[in-house]
């Protein structure tokens, strides 16, 4: 299980994330879909401690851990719990956004 909390996250006077809310269930699988510059990378960043967001928690399988956390050990213990993949723009550059999702 994956559970987003408040999230946020601005770089100077940009809001990026503004008060992201996710639950993803065990089993479910979930696509972040939006415009160039919508925040999606960001928040899966900020879902794995790539990024450090503002404000909020992430919990992962039960282990909470707040965003404003700089605990190694406590972020190292949330990375075991997940696995990301990050494609490069256009995977499959003859395909639409929708069948490389669905090719994924």
């Amino acid at each position: 299980m994956l559970s987003v909390k408040n999230v946020h996250k601005r770089f100077d006077d940009n809001n990026v994330l503004n008060g992201v809310n996710l639950d993803i269930r065990k089993g479910e699988i979930a696509v972040i879909l939006g415009p160039s510059g919508s925040g999606k990378t960001t928040l899966l960043r900020c879902i794995n401690f790539l990024e450090k967001a503002d404000t909020g928690s992430i919990c992962v399988n039960h282990y909470t851990v707040d965003c404003q956390c700089r605990k190694a050990s406590s972020i190292r213990t949330l990375r075991k719990k997940t696995s990301m993949v990050f494609q490069q723009y256009n995977l499959f550059r003859n395909r639409t956004a929708v069948q490389n999702v669905m090719e994924g």
